[in-house]
């Protein structure tokens, strides 16, 4: 891993909870930009690393492009050490996108504890994950058939699987990177109350005015996005 420090400070002052007033006509990504808070996080990156960010992921740096490992650590969220949390510094925003359902819930809390040390304190954490409620109605409605992750359930399921197979691949995933919990916005808000460290949890929809693909929404068609601002 690098040992340049990453640590970054900024004078500019930024108020979270002007986010709900009907002043507010930006994206969330504008607004963080406008303020000069562009010190961003993206836990479990993978290969989708938006221009921006920092990275942390599992895999070794090896696998990415030189340009990109200055900004890339490889680290599990579960076990942040001190003196990877110490060279990272505090972030203005930290992202998870379709990496939350990968914990269990002990593990879940872990995660959000680790993050708070990340963030500033009116630092802002954002959360996409399959959405519970949206792939209920899609077994009971047969709402498969004409969605995008229909064909991505390919991977693992045939085609002519029933619908309760399609279910359960939300519910499983991969063998390679199984799911462990299941959320709807009642359990997000609850692991993230729980924590004790975050106030002002909000549900982002797709059509919420601070929404953006990809800056809060990886799979709009099924996600389920929240962002709270820590304490």
């Amino acid at each position: 891993m690098p040992k340049t420090s990453w640590a970054g400070h900024s004078s500019s002052k930024f108020d979270p909870g002007r986010l709900n007033t009907k002043a507010v006509c930006t994206s969330l990504k504008e607004l963080l930009l406008k303020a000069q808070k562009t010190r961003w996080l993206d836990v479990g990156c993978g290969g989708d690393r938006e221009r921006g960010f920092f990275y942390m992921d599992t895999f070794s740096a090896e696998t990415i492009p030189k340009a990109e490992r200055r900004r890339y650590v490889q680290c599990d969220i579960v076990n942040l050490p001190d003196d990877v949390a110490s060279r990272l510094g505090k972030f203005d925003l930290v992202r998870m996108q379709h990496i939350f359902e990968h914990f269990s819930y002990e593990e879940g809390q872990q995660v959000l504890k680790n993050c708070t040390r990340l963030l500033k304190s009116d630092g802002i954490i954002l959360i996409s994950v399959p959405d519970l409620r949206i792939h209920i109605r899609r077994y009971l409605h047969n709402g498969y058939e004409k969605s995008g992750y229909r064909r991505w359930a390919h991977n693992r399921i045939p085609e002519d699987s029933p619908n309760s197979f399609y279910f359960a691949i939300f519910a499983y995933s991969m063998p390679h990177e199984q799911h462990k919990w299941c959320y709807d916005f009642e359990g997000l808000w609850y692991q993230l109350k729980s924590c004790g460290e975050f106030k002002d949890i909000r549900q982002l929809g797709v059509r919420n005015r601070l929404a953006s693909s990809p800056f809060t929404h990886k799979r709009p068609d099924e996600d389920l996005c929240v962002m709270a601002v820590k304490k």
